[in-house]
């Protein structure tokens, strides 16, 4: 019976110690942290079992500081994208506006009226 809690014991140990060490990789990930980075922190995490925590501190530290590089290029190509579209959306809008002024649907004042709606939008 004593053998029994003791393996249970170990294994609970073992289960908490991973637990502990996979924080920095996970924090890491969701974070979108990846390639020699991620790698970088996993190994520094592991480590912490050899120097006694030490090297698993400074994982946790760099999984919270290394911002991804995905995250910087994407932040500055979307709102690129978006301010693209939404010219050619105005532009398209414009278009359709002029031509229904030719056609004699819409009135002078009307067609300025939604003009100057569209200039708004697109500055």
């Amino acid at each position: 019976m004593a053998l029994l809690l003791y393996l249970i014991y170990i294994f609970l140990i073992l289960f908490i110690l991973y637990w502990i060490i996979q924080v920095p990789i996970r924090i890491a990930k969701s974070r979108g942290v990846s390639g020699s980075e991620l790698t970088t922190i996993s190994i520094l995490s592991w480590c912490g079992i050899l120097f006694v925590g030490f090297t698993w501190f400074i994982a946790i530290v760099l999984a919270l500081i290394w911002q991804p590089k995905d995250w910087i290029d994407k932040s500055k190509a979307i709102p690129e994208k978006e301010k693209n579209a939404n010219k050619l959306d105005s532009l398209e809008m414009l278009e359709k506006l002029g031509n229904l002024k030719e056609k004699g649907i819409i009135t002078e004042q009307e067609f300025k009226k939604e003009k100057n709606k569209i200039m708004k939008n697109i500055t």
